[in-house]
C-alpha cells in the first residue's frame, strides 16, 4: 500500500510538472573559452559538438552591473555547418567603449541541430584585467583593495581609508553598500589611464557605481589619496542608493556629497569660493545639475559651491532628510518635486535659502533657471591632484536667435528671403517699364511709316 502511494505521487508531481521530466539536453562545448587583449579585445572561442549537423550559433554574453532590466548581447559567429563547429568572435572595446577594469563578463553559447534541438552551454565567467601585472588583494567587509607596485601597508592605508570613507557616508547620508566596492589603484596616473579608453588624459581616478568599481592612479601624497577613495566611495554610494533608470541625480548633489564626506576644502577650492563669495559671483545651483565646466578655476568653485550647499543641507535640515532625498530620487522622481516633498523648496528655493545663510541676496528667477552648455567630464579625483596641464576647452557658443533683431552675426533666413523678393519685384517691374516704352516706340514707328508710305 505504501509503495502504491509512492508512485501515486510520483505520477502526479510528474503530472503537474511535465517539464521536470523533460530535460534540456546538456550541450557538449569543449575548450570554451575567452582570450584578452586588455585593454582592447576579448575574444570568446569554443568547440561545439551535436548528433546531427548544427545549423545555428548564437554567442550570448554582457558584464554583471546594475541596470534596468536583463540585458543580453548577442553576436552571430561564422561557422562550417556540421556535428561539429569550431566557433570564434570579439568583442573590439574600441568600437562599443571599454569597460572598467577588474568588471566581470559573462557568456554562454546557444546552438540548434537540423533536429531542432536547442542546446545551451554552461555561463563562464572572466575579469575583465590585464595579467602582466603581479596583482595583489587586501579585503574588508565592504571594501576591496586590488594594487600592485606598492608594498601592503599602502594598501592597508587605502582599506582603511574606504572604510572611513563607508562610515561616513553611513552616517551623514544613510548609505551603505549593497556589495562590497572594488577599488583598483595604480601607481601613477599614466598607468591607470593606459587602462581605459576614451578618457581625459587629465583624468586621475574614476568611479563606475553600476558596477560597484572604482580605478584611481596614486598621487604621491598618502594623505591625498585616502581623500581621493573616500570622495569615489561616495560616489559609488550615491549612485547605487539612488539608483534610477528614468530619473535624474543632479551633479551637485553628486559632488557636494563626495567632497563634503573628504573633510574640509581643500585650499584651492576654498579660494575659488572666497572669491565667489565676495564678488557675488557663485552659480545658480540650478546650472550645477549637470556636468562641470573643464575650465579648472570653474570647476574648482563648482565643486567647492557644491559641498557648500550639501553642507547646509545637512547642517540646516539633517541627515534623515538627505536619506529621503536619496530615496525619492531612486525612486524616479524629479528633483524639484522630491526636494518640495522633504524640504518644502525647489532648486530654486534652495539656491535662494543658501544664498542667505551666507548673507547674499537671492538670485532673479531668470539668473537661477537658466541652462548652462555642459561641457562633459567624468567623475575624477579632486582636482588639485589632478596634472595641471589642462586645455582649457572654451564652452560652446549658441547660434544667434532669428528673432532677435540685435543679433549681429548676420542676416538671419528672413531678411534674405524679404531682400530678394524686393529684388525680384523691382527687376519685374523695370522689365514692364521697358516693354510699355519700347511698345509706344514700335507705334510711334509705324504711324511715321505709313504716312510717308
Amino acid at each position: 500500500m505504501q509503495k502504491r502511494l509512492i508512485l501515486f505521487l510520483t505520477l502526479l508531481i510528474t503530472l503537474l510538472h511535465p517539464t521536470s521530466a523533460l530535460a534540456a539536453p546538456q550541450a557538449d562545448v569543449e575548450a570554451d573559452s575567452a582570450t584578452l587583449d586588455f585593454p582592447n579585445t576579448v575574444t570568446f572561442s569554443a568547440t561545439l559538438k551535436a548528433s546531427a549537423e548544427i545549423t545555428s550559433v548564437v554567442l550570448e554574453y554582457g558584464n554583471e552591473q546594475l541596470n534596468c532590466g536583463d540585458v543580453i548581447a548577442k553576436a552571430f559567429p561564422d561557422f562550417q555547418p556540421g556535428t561539429s563547429a569550431d566557433v570564434s568572435w570579439t568583442w573590439d572595446m574600441r568600437q562599443s567603449g571599454s569597460l572598467p577594469p577588474g568588471t566581470t563578463i559573462w557568456w554562454r553559447w546557444r546552438y540548434v541541430d537540423s533536429s531542432g534541438t536547442e542546446f545551451v552551454s554552461d555561463t563562464q565567467t572572466v575579469t575583465w584585467l590585464d595579467d602582466i601585472h603581479d596583482w595583489q588583494t587586501v579585503t574588508s567587509a565592504g571594501i576591496h583593495i586590488h594594487y600592485y607596485g606598492a608594498d601592503e601597508s599602502f594598501a592597508r592605508s587605502m582599506l582603511a581609508a574606504g572604510e572611513e570613507g563607508l562610515r561616513r557616508n553611513k552616517e551623514q547620508a544613510g548609505m551603505t553598500p549593497d556589495i562590497p566596492v572594488q577599488i583598483y589603484v595604480y601607481p601613477s596616473y599614466d598607468e591607470m589611464r593606459d587602462a581605459i579608453l576614451y578618457e581625459p588624459q587629465w583624468t586621475g581616478g574614476l568611479a563606475y557605481s553600476d558596477s560597484s568599481i572604482i580605478i584611481m592612479g596614486t598621487s604621491g601624497s598618502a594623505d591625498f589619496d585616502k581623500a581621493t577613495v573616500i570622495h569615489e566611495v561616495t560616489h559609488v554610494l550615491v549612485g547605487r542608493n539612488a539608483f534610477t533608470c528614468i530619473g535624474f541625480i543632479p551633479t551637485w548633489l553628486n559632488e557636494g556629497l563626495a567632497v563634503y564626506n573628504e573633510g574640509p576644502l581643500d585650499e584651492s577650492m576654498q579660494s575659488q569660493f572666497d572669491i565667489a563669495l565676495r564678488d557675488d559671483a557663485f552659480f545658480p545651483v540650478r546650472s550645477l545639475g549637470g556636468n562641470f565646466s573643464e575650465i579648472p578655476e570653474k570647476a574648482l568653485l563648482s565643486y567647492a559651491q557644491s559641498y557648500s550647499v550639501v553642507n547646509f543641507m545637512l547642517e540646516t535640515y539633517g541627515q534623515e532628510k538627505m536619506s529621503q532625498l536619496l530615496t525619492a530620487l531612486s525612486n524616479a522622481e524629479p528633483v524639484d518635486t522630491a526636494l518640495l516633498n522633504i524640504y518644502g523648496v525647489d532648486t530654486d528655493g534652495l539656491d535662494a535659502a543658501w544664498r542667505e545663510s551666507l548673507g547674499l541676496a537671492p538670485l532673479i528667477v531668470a539668473q537661477a533657471t537658466a541652462q548652462p552648455t555642459a561641457t562633459y567630464v567624468p567623475t575624477y579625483v579632486p582636482i588639485d591632484g589632478i596634472p595641471q596641464a589642462i586645455t582649457a576647452t572654451p564652452g560652446a557658443i549658441p547660434a544667434s536667435s532669428p528673432n532677435n533683431p540685435d543679433s549681429t552675426s548676420g542676416f538671419s533666413g528672413p531678411k534674405i528671403a524679404v531682400t530678394v523678393f524686393l529684388l525680384c519685384f523691382c527687376l519685374v517691374f523695370l522689365l514692364i517699364i521697358g516693354v510699355i516704352v519700347l511698345g509706344v516706340v514700335v507705334r510711334k514707328g509705324n504711324a511715321k511709316g505709313g504716312k510717308n508710305g
